[in-house]
């Protein structure tokens, strides 16, 4: 018999603009599917506040997969798991409650550490019904995330501890940093935190190759344009190198209200090498990033990376910071992973692509397909994220 498994996550699709989060549930969820059954609880709007049902009809060029509209409170068989896309008016405690006892889950995992309505209320519910408990801080602990509104996320960490979070809680780890965040935060004993990289959506047989001019480059960026992921910092690096005449960037992602787009908008209205290509659906992702030659990130924290992942398990190299699990990837002719501190450097690697044969940008497309075959997609990955569920002890 299968073990069951109640995920908890404020979005999840059709909604999709919170980016890697949701991915990370998705690919969790596709691997595991034979042996575990999943039931996703969610919400019923995007990050934005757009309606789940609003979403399967805005994008025209996207075949989005049951395309019927919603139904909101109760729960709809997709394939290989069950998810219900609850109203506001039905995420509060009583109706979590009530979906232990018709479900009876082994785990309630919880995709987040600071949401109300999917951790904070959930977790309050099932902690006293006998359901054992995991959360997955999503990078949330990262030096980066932590320095975005610190106060508050500081005073909930310090109450947590005491007055939330138990001993007979789990925690998911993506990484050993992530591992050490936690133990640092005082959240969880080390032998109650268990570690499992993200998985990665399963690896196409071959990637589409793209030609390289010397002298020429079309860069791309995806991912909120938000200050964690630090748009503003490559757009003034850009602005440092005006004789790269034949360079190109597209900015793709939803615009997060924290102010940073407002920074970065007149840089690219001035700057004719420079679009904003809007958001782009999932399922159109593979395509577009077959007609670029690098992702460019440079974001101030990552635990994971989707993107990342995606960019090199579809043939291209990545040039991103030093804040992210990504790393040596020079050393492995896949790209760059550069410190925030130098500037000169980033401005010197853009040079040296920009200014890179075809000859050599295809030896490293070729290196980040092998790569990816190795280390993103394989059965020990897909083994480790299992045992997280081991219920054993």
């Amino acid at each position: 018999m299968n073990i069951k498994i109640l995920i908890f996550i404020d979005w999840f699709y059709p909604a999709f603009k919170a980016g890697g989060p949701v991915k990370s549930v998705f690919n969790l969820i596709q691997n595991l599917k034979d042996e575990v059954d999943f039931f996703i609880v969610t919400g019923d709007r995007d990050i934005d506040g757009t309606l789940v049902n609003e979403l399967m009809n805005q994008y025209e060029n996207v075949a989005i997969e049951d395309a019927a509209p919603l139904e909101l409170d109760q729960w709809i068989e997709k394939d290989g798991y069950k998810v219900i896309y609850l109203s506001l008016e039905r995420q509060k405690t009583s109706v979590y409650k009530e979906m232990v006892k018709e479900i009876h889950p082994d785990w309630a995992y919880y995709n987040s550490l600071f949401s109300k309505n999917f951790t904070l209320k959930p977790y309050r519910a099932l902690k006293k019904l006998g359901v054992k408990q995991m959360i997955a801080p999503r990078g949330m602990l990262g030096k980066g995330a932590l320095s975005i509104k610190p106060m508050k996320k500081k005073v909930f960490l310090a109450g947590s501890k005491s007055l939330l979070f138990d001993k007979g809680t789990y925690w998911h780890a993506t990484t050993q940093q992530e591992f050490r965040e936690i133990e640092q935060e005082g959240l969880a004993e080390a032998k109650m935190i268990r570690i499992a990289s993200n998985l990665a959506t399963p690896l196409q047989p071959d990637y589409k190759t793209f030609r390289k001019s010397d002298g020429q480059i079309r860069l791309f960026f995806l991912s909120r344009i938000s200050k964690k992921k630090n748009l503003l910092f490559l757009l003034e690096i850009l602005k440092k190198l005006p004789e790269l005449t034949n360079l190109s960037l597209d900015i793709y992602g939803p615009i997060e209200k924290d102010g940073h787009w407002e920074q970065c908008k007149p840089i690219v209205d001035q700057d004719p090498r420079v679009s904003y290509s809007g958001e782009i659906h999932p399922q159109a992702i593979p395509e577009m990033i077959s007609k670029y030659h690098f992702l460019v990130l440079p974001t101030l924290h990552e635990n994971y990376g989707h993107v990342i992942a995606e960019t090199l398990s579809q043939g291209r190299p990545v040039l991103i910071s030093d804040q992210t699990p990504w790393r040596e990837l020079e050393e492995r002719q896949i790209g760059f992973d550069l410190s925030l501190a130098n500037r000169e450097e980033w401005e010197e690697r853009i040079t040296q692509i920009y200014e890179m044969k075809d000859e050599a940008y295809q030896k490293m497309c070729a290196a980040a397909f092998e790569y990816a075959k190795q280390n993103i997609v394989n059965s020990s990955l897909i083994e480790a994220s299992m045992a997280l569920f081991a219920l054993d002890e």
